[in-house]
């Protein structure tokens, strides 16, 4: 049973009392049949966040009796993308850089065939034709932009040259193929422009004028204990981090070869995510404050293409990918919210929905059972949580 305090936050945003005990009985379930290890949600409307819950697992392993907390820290991996196209656009509404414009023109890796054609725009919306992700398409022999960059010597002296070295896999701007170099270029071009290294402009200029006080690339070992732990090897890392085996100057130089975490590199809380899609729903505006102009939230949430433009990525066959400058846009048979919706996912895991129709914000983190990821988890989600509206 609901309190009347959390009753009368429903009644507020019009959200049935109903939907949302399905909502926690639907996580239950997932969690019961091993789906997941675990759930955290943060639902508002309005601006007001109305409902929080979690539960299930906070380790993988399964004799873990620690559970997942509504403040619990995970690592949102490419909801992250959201967070760089913002920097991209803050530059742009300062002048600074145009979506149009050449990458070569900042970076002179691109100043070659077959790159000179790839704009900024290209890269935020996954039509570069840049090597895209491992696991993205079936082929024995790819290579990824990753294994050029870390496994080669040119890596060493050049990651964004050594990560071209795959070329391009259709002419740019004809098909959508997801690339999470790209949006690493991207933290690139942010360091070029601002002279700031890209994790630290982002923290800057978006997560802490936005109070996202949860919200960071480099982990402060205070913190290091509220991280949701997925593996083996991120129990050994954060048990450090605690004990002070690690310092922050650490985490920064521990790998040679050092590429802007822009691509997936977040860590943060579902309520720290609010705080984010409210200011995109409020048009770039947070508690008085503007993080971004409201013409740009809403250049960045439009369709870039105007014609259909296919996907081939994970088996999808040339179907077309509705995108914006920065969100993924996909609308149909298996969502329900409504049309216009700009979101992102992360890893499969977790997500960040903004429903600027009804005004309706969810954030989720499902840790999923061995890591195998289910389609339950985002559509199932997606369903129950849209059911609920009055």
């Amino acid at each position: 049973m609901l309190s009347s305090t959390e009753l009368s936050k429903l009644n507020e945003v019009n959200y049935r009392e109903d939907r949302l005990e399905a909502l926690n009985h639907f996580y239950e379930d997932l969690c019961n049949k091993k789906v997941a290890d675990g759930y955290i949600y943060s639902l508002s409307r309005y601006g007001k966040i109305f409902a929080n819950g979690a539960g299930g697992r906070f380790s993988y392993e399964e004799d873990s009796d620690q559970e997942l907390k509504t403040d619990t820290i995970f690592r949102i991996a490419s909801i992250t993308k959201l967070f760089t196209a913002t920097a991209i656009w803050q530059l742009a509404d300062d002048g600074k850089i145009f979506m149009g414009q050449p990458v070569s023109s900042i970076l002179p890796e691109f100043d070659a065939d077959p790159f000179k054609p790839i704009t900024i725009a290209h890269l935020l919306t996954h039509t570069s034709g840049i090597a895209p992700d491992p696991g993205t398409i079936s082929d024995t022999y790819y290579k990824s932009a990753w294994w050029y960059i870390y496994e080669s010597e040119l890596g060493k002296e050049n990651w964004i040259k050594a990560g071209l070295s795959y070329g391009i896999r259709f002419p740019v701007g004809t098909q959508w193929m997801y690339s999470s170099f790209g949006y690493v270029v991207l933290g690139a071009i942010i360091e070029k422009i601002t002279g700031v290294f890209a994790e630290d402009y982002i923290m800057d200029h978006i997560v802490k004028p936005l109070g996202m006080t949860d919200t960071f690339f480099d982990i402060p070992p205070e913190k290091a204990g509220r991280i949701a732990i997925r593996s083996e090897e991120a129990k050994e890392y954060l048990q450090k981090l605690q004990n002070g085996e690690i310092t922050d100057e650490e985490q920064r130089s521990e790998e040679e070869i050092k590429t802007p975490g822009t691509g997936g590199g977040l860590y943060s809380t579902v309520n720290d995510l609010q705080k984010f899609g409210i200011m995109l729903l409020n048009h770039g505006e947070y508690e008085g404050g503007h993080v971004l102009s409201r013409m740009a939230v809403q250049r960045m949430t439009k369709r870039f293409n105007s014609e259909k433009i296919p996907n081939y990525a994970w088996g999808d066959g040339g179907a077309d990918r509705p995108y914006g400058l920065g969100p993924d846009l996909r609308y149909n048979e298996s969502t329900s919210y409504s049309e216009g919706t700009f979101f992102h996912e992360g890893w499969g895991s977790c997500s960040l929905v903004v429903d600027p129709v009804e005004k309706l914000i969810a954030v989720w983190y499902i840790p999923f059972h061995k890591n195998i990821w289910d389609g339950r988890g985002i559509f199932g989600t997606n369903n129950v949580i849209w059911s609920g509206l009055e």
